[in-house]
């Protein structure tokens, strides 16, 4: 039986609706996203949250780099943050392609959301996505008392690449040691280079982000340097051979998802090195379920644990002063 074939009924149609994206040609690859997302049309913006662009300095000579801040209209308070790292696989982009989602976060949970633009492989392999998602956050710290945000109450989180991103930027702040973070929210983090891992290998259906498309996607953001072992913790985690001293974290993954593998490996070692830790893994569901069908109760499930735990780490803070 296919993998495919495997799918939670709900998600199954639509998987098989979605065109097949091919990761063979990265150009190609980003107009058909371009060319589904316009087919499906932006939502309206919704009128209760605010949003604002910021140029910020890059890292050191680095270009500078874009962030969105979305915040409810009417909050005149200090809220907490979440900072998000959208996915793509480190080459794929579309416009506005996390908004929607951000102002739900923000006009749900009460908060402020940092939406960082970082650049994308081939053009701009590693290390550019890691310090461009470093040096957002940077900014945003530095800057949190004028954009109503407590540096106290801040959690990085990303999906898929962006998880990755995500886990990588938690590696980075600990060992700079200039700001700490609340809590790393980590939606199928795309973490190990090697594609190694059974789930890796069992994942082969071309609807679905499999083992071809995971190579590729690897091979352009660490260009030269792909297949060896010198590879920086920052651009895969599972590199790094120190994981203490972490923020808590919650990992959402799917059971037939490529990185189900690497996302229970990396949970455990996160347990192993004392860091507080949350894991869940969904049946039937692959990489980007949640997206592909948001109505479906498996993915009612999954916002729900997300949310939860969002809520948990930017309140508990103030439920407990």
């Amino acid at each position: 039986m296919s993998v495919l074939e495997r799918l939670d009924p709900e998600i199954l149609p639509v998987v098989k609706m979605v065109p097949v994206i091919d990761m063979a040609d990265i150009p190609a690859a980003r107009a058909a996203l371009h060319a589904m997302y316009a087919s499906v049309g932006s939502p309206p913006l919704n009128p209760a949250i605010s949003r604002e662009d910021h140029l910020v300095p890059g890292w050191e000579s680095d270009p500078e780099v874009q962030l969105r801040v979305f915040r409810p209209i009417d909050a005149s308070e200090t809220l907490p943050c979440l900072y998000w790292i959208q996915g793509g696989g480190y080459v794929l982009t579309a416009p506005d392609l996390d908004d929607q989602w951000c102002e739900t976060i923000a006009n749900d949970l009460r908060c402020s959301v940092v939406s960082v633009g970082w650049r994308r492989a081939p053009e701009h392999p590693f290390p550019a996505a890691s310090n461009d998602c470093y040096a957002g956050f940077a900014w945003t710290m530095r800057n949190a008392e004028a954009l109503a945000i407590d540096p106290g109450r801040v959690v990085i989180g990303g999906a898929s690449s962006g998880g990755g991103a995500a886990a990588a930027l938690a590696l980075r702040i600990r060992d700079v040691g200039e700001f700490s973070v609340a809590h790393q929210l980590l939606v199928y983090p795309m973490l190990d280079d090697t594609n190694s891992s059974p789930s890796s290998h069992r994942i082969t259906d071309p609807e679905l982000w499999n083992r071809q498309s995971n190579e590729l996607a690897w091979r352009a953001y660490l260009g030269s340097s792909y297949g060896s072992s010198d590879i920086s913790p920052y651009a895969a985690p599972t590199r790094a051979s120190d994981l203490a001293r972490l923020p808590p974290a919650t990992i959402l993954t799917g059971e037939l998802d490529l990185f189900v593998d690497e996302n229970i490996a990396y949970a455990q070692r996160l347990l192993h090195a004392g860091v507080e830790m949350e894991l869940h893994v969904y049946p039937a569901a692959h990489h980007g379920f949640d997206r592909h069908n948001p109505g479906a109760g498996l993915s009612r499930r999954f916002f729900g644990d997300r949310d939860a735990a969002l809520r948990r780490a930017m309140w508990k803070q103030r439920a407990q002063a």
